[in-house]
């Protein structure tokens, strides 16, 4: 379940950013039609825009349940998608509070201890 909630999560973020540009065309192009006296093709282009907008708000909506699933689940494990909350040094396996290990460089032999 988790990878369709990611999956629908990314496909309403692209419809919710695609969406407005189709619309916004398909309203210019309902005004350049009965502009141009075109009245069939300017409702019909109205109420495909109607449509549009209609799909736009449902993709917004999905989009931001999807995001609060994510969210959940998220928070449910305890995962932390970008890092926040661990250290740089927990690779040490010391939760990030002791220094990393220094390492001896002698001048001259390029840090290369014998």
């Amino acid at each position: 379940m988790r990878a369709t909630v990611r999956r629908l999560l990314a496909w309403g973020v692209v419809a919710s950013l695609l969406l407005p540009v189709s619309l916004s065309v398909v309203i210019g192009l309902a005004a350049l039609l009965a502009s141009l006296g075109d009245k069939a093709a300017a409702i019909a282009c109205g109420r495909t825009a109607l449509a549009l907008g209609v799909v736009w708000l449902v993709a917004l909506a999905a989009t931001a349940t999807a995001g609060g699933i994510v969210a959940l689940e998220l928070a449910e494990t305890g995962e932390s998608r970008s890092g926040a909350g661990r250290s740089a040094d927990s690779r040490f396996g010391d939760g990030g509070t002791a220094a990393p290990p220094r390492r001896d460089h002698r001048e001259g032999d390029g840090g290369l201890a014998e």
